[in-house]
């Protein structure tokens, strides 16, 4: 047999058996992520229905709705990262893309402030105020009120900014969307970081009304 035929066959099956792998550690991972979140939901209050996005290897959808204040419903979706082809998880891992959480969220009552915060970046947009975050962030902030959002926003970015993405508080639907490494958050009780996720966007609930 020629080599070059031996060393597709060998490639053939070293990408077999990652992938066989990969999805192990995936289902295994997103079954442990969402055992995580699930025991915080009832935080949330309201009614909820879930699923998998596939299987437990591609992760979890839960949306709630008649939520407690100050949220109205709210969408969060469980990503596991892609460890079953080898490209897609380097590209991953380059792009700093792992285990996420994300949130869309809609407010009983929206505000007129918006309030970006992100790795730093420099925005064009000249309405907007800028500030030095915790943990690397660039805060941006703009709209009557935006400050005070702020300023109610800072303990939580100081709890969980080193995992944080991207959050955004807008004034249209959805109000609060936010993105972190959820790797980050196993050693926090989800109770804990869904509940300070309230009382951060709950704390300015009186400006703006």
């Amino acid at each position: 047999m020629e080599t070059g035929v031996i060393a597709v066959i060998g490639l053939c099956v070293l990408l077999a058996l990652w992938y066989g792998g990969g999805h192990l550690v995936n289902r295994s991972r997103g079954q442990r992520l969402f055992r995580w979140l699930e025991k915080g939901l009832d935080v949330l209050g309201g009614e909820r229905e879930s699923g998998w996005i596939g299987s437990p290897a591609g992760g979890a959808r839960v949306n709630v709705v008649h939520a407690a204040p100050p949220f109205r419903r709210l969408e969060i979706t469980l990503l596991v990262e892609n460890r079953e082809v080898p490209l897609l998880w380097l590209l991953d891992r380059l792009r700093g893309r792992r285990d996420r959480l994300i949130i869309r969220a809609t407010l009983r009552s929206p505000r007129r402030g918006e309030v970006e915060v992100g790795p730093a970046r420099r925005r064009q947009d000249q309405t907007w105020t800028r500030q030095e975050g915790p943990h690397g962030l660039a805060v941006a902030a703009q709209g009557p009120g935006a400050q005070r959002q702020v300023t109610a926003l800072e303990p939580w970015l100081q709890a969980y900014g080193a995992h944080l993405d991207r959050f955004a508080w807008h004034k249209t639907d959805p109000h609060i969307q936010l993105q972190v490494n959820v790797a980050g958050l196993l050693g926090t009780p989800s109770e804990a970081f869904l509940a300070n996720l309230q009382a951060a966007v709950g704390g300015v609930q009186h400006v703006n009304n």
